[in-house]
């Protein structure tokens, strides 16, 4: 019987990997064993939903390595080396913004010189040469893997079970979690082998990590071949959930989150903008992140979806998507007219099935770079922008011209929607899933 290690830390991992068909199809072999590695707090969870047959659920104290100094400086490595628009606009907010400005002139220094391949190989080197290991150890040594697949190999717990992967001579497959993580920081342990979602992930990874082409496999992001399905239930029922009426059009909104700019004050003002419009709002409100409302008074058009499993009540970030939460969205991007939001994956998922999105980046106050909103200085923001398969509005006028023009021709900007389906969905064809348990199975001999 082979054995292949599945990381879990990453509050999307579940969503993205355990509740799609790739692991139902290695679930179903007689000849394989899946240790599903996850922090030690969310066991139980983890158990109730993914486990059973030939799944074992093992907890880990997650983020062992980043409470040592030389951990926690081995990570911040990863951003210091890195060159990138997203990076740069990270170095100004985390430092500078907050007055560190020894960090910041460090940090900008180090990122320029990291533009060079020697230098980066480098800092790999240093870095696993002087990692605090053994973390994982216990686990290696218990159940001696095949495989160990890395599903987010930019997350310090999938480096540390990689590092002490590789000094056992285990196998390691890696994946690159999100469309945005190549241009967020280095990739500080190359696996053997690769997993992307698209083409134009695989050229960032190349062209910004460094990553070896060859090495690289585009298999499609398996949560999305649910997309293909379309909604789970009939509109009534759906709209029925939240207190809405299924007669009326309806626009999704999915607030900025308090994680991405220093001081929220931005999504109560756009709940207020669309709460004055009168339309039917469903906001759905981000599964790990939290969302600042002062006195924001909901109108009764207006339903919330609140998704994610918490695990501690007073830490939003703390969370899990569970496959209902998952498809609550590809239902509500079904049947809502519009998508708005800030710079989050969700013009993405509206893009995939033909529905428009508003990118909001307004404020009910002027600021300057380090009040405002700091995805919006990230690559990826500015790639997506740039295809113009989003509106993106900066004013209250604008927003409530795109809506207005999005309820008159839902058609509008189609052309753009279609570039960002060839660009980040080159293998959304249903069967990503599929490809993923073939490509783990191969890995250990198994057909």
């Amino acid at each position: 019987m082979k054995t292949i290690f599945i990381t879990s830390f990453h509050p999307h991992i579940s969503r993205n990997i355990l509740a799609t068909s790739a692991f139902g199809i290695l679930k179903a072999r007689q000849d394989l064993r899946i240790v599903v590695v996850v922090p030690d707090y969310k066991t139980a969870y983890f158990k109730e939903q993914f486990g059973g047959g030939n799944v074992v659920i093992e907890g880990v104290k997650p983020y062992q390595a980043s409470a040592t100094r030389r951990g926690l400086l081995l990570k911040k490595l990863a951003v210091f080396f890195f060159y990138t628009d997203t990076a740069q606009a990270r170095k100004r907010y985390e430092y500078l913004c907050e007055g560190k400005h020894i960090y910041y002139v460090v940090s900008r220094i180090a990122g320029f010189v990291g533009r060079s391949a020697a230098v980066r190989r480098v800092v790999r080197a240093v870095d696993y040469r002087f990692s605090p290991k053994g973390f994982f150890a216990r686990l290696c040594d218990q159940y001696r893997p095949d495989l160990v697949f890395a599903t987010d190999v930019q997350n310090e717990n999938d480096v540390s079970l990689m590092q002490d992967a590789r000094e056992r001579g285990i196998a390691v497959v890696g994946m690159i979690r999100s469309w945005d993580n190549p241009t967020q920081r280095a990739v500080r342990m190359f696996p053997e082998t690769m997993l992307v979602g698209s083409d134009t992930v695989k050229e960032e990874v190349v062209r910004f990590c460094g990553y070896p082409s060859g090495r690289i496999k585009v298999i499609g992001n398996p949560h999305y071949d649910r997309y293909q399905a379309g909604p789970s239930m009939t509109r009534e029922k759906f709209f029925s959930q939240f207190g809405l009426d299924p007669s009326r059009r309806t626009i999704l909104y999915a607030p900025v989150g308090d994680h991405l700019l220093k001081h929220n004050d931005v999504d109560e003002y756009v709940m207020n903008i669309l709460a004055i419009t009168g339309e039917q709002v469903l906001v759905r409100f981000p599964p790990d992140e939290g969302v600042r409302l002062v006195n924001f008074a909901k109108p009764p058009q207006m339903g919330y979806d609140r998704p994610g499993r918490a695990f501690a009540q007073s830490t939003f970030t703390d969370r899990e998507i569970t496959p209902a939460d998952d498809q609550r969205l590809i239902d509500s991007l079904f049947y809502c007219a519009m998508a708005i939001t800030g710079p989050t994956s969700i013009p993405l998922d509206a893009a995939l099935i033909g529905t428009p999105s508003v990118l909001v980046n307004l404020y009910p106050t002027p600021r300057g770079f380090c009040g405002t909103i700091l995805g919006f200085w990230c690559s990826h923001s500015k790639k997506l922008i740039s295809i113009g398969g989003v509106r993106y509005v900066q004013s209250q006028e604008e927003l409530l011209a795109a809506i207005a023009d999005y309820f008159s021709d839902r058609g509008l900007d189609a052309p753009g929607r279609e570039r960002m389906r060839s660009l980040w969905f080159s293998h959304a064809d249903g069967h990503a899933g599929e490809r993923l348990a073939q490509e783990l199975l191969s890995r250990v001999g198994l057909e």
